[in-house]
């Protein structure tokens, strides 16, 4: 059963150094963007999430702000993907909730049901990866224990510390989902083989 006493941070506060433009309103083939397809899958999954952006990035505010989603901006973006997922996580009530999980804006063809499967893993004390083909993927959940960690979180290495800290608490899950490994950090990752196809009209 679907564990709905946490919620996703869905992270798209990036800069888009690699991609060249700003990659999470590029345009996919489908019509929508990157960001609002990922966001769209998050919503198929009925799971709850926010979506954490720049405080500077008043394009992309805009755009999700049309799309009706909680945001929550932070100004450390700079700093790197550790130091926003401890701002963001500051800024979160999350008195009432057993789990958080890290996902992020520019992997868009994850499936909503891995998102959903996820979540009936996780535990107060555990914390939860996908894994395809022996390989690990995103979103990551984490269990209640690991809240405090978060904030304490710096620089650019996302939260891996604290998976490196606590191996033993990890549960690896193994998904029929090969976009858990695909994100899009520069144009040619928009083509290939990796890249489901549209959608016939």
């Amino acid at each position: 059963m679907q564990n709905n006493t946490g919620l996703y941070l869905l992270l798209a506060s990036g800069f888009s150094r690699r991609f060249g433009s700003p990659k999470l309103l590029h345009y996919l083939p489908s019509g929508s963007t990157i960001v609002s397809t990922t966001i769209k899958a998050l919503q198929a999954s009925d799971c709850h999430f926010v979506v954490v952006i720049r405080k500077d990035d008043e394009v992309l505010s805009g755009h999700i702000g049309s799309l009706g989603i909680e945001v929550i901006k932070v100004t450390n973006a700079h700093q790197g993907l550790s130091s926003v997922i401890a701002e963001a996580t500051s800024k979160i009530n999350l008195k009432q909730a057993s789990w958080l999980g890290i996902c992020l804006g520019d992997m868009p063809f994850i499936s909503p049901k891995t998102f959903t499967s996820l979540t009936t893993h996780i535990s107060s004390n555990t914390i939860v990866r996908p894994r395809y083909l022996g390989k690990f993927g995103h979103p990551v959940l984490f269990g209640r224990e690991y809240f405090d960690a978060f904030k304490a979180l710096q620089g650019d290495d996302g939260a891996k510390s604290i998976i490196k800290m606590s191996p033993s608490a990890l549960r690896p899950i193994d998904v029929d989902d090969p976009m858990i490994l695909h994100d899009i950090d520069r144009p040619n990752d928009l083509t290939g083989p990796a890249v489901p196809p549209t959608p016939a009209p």
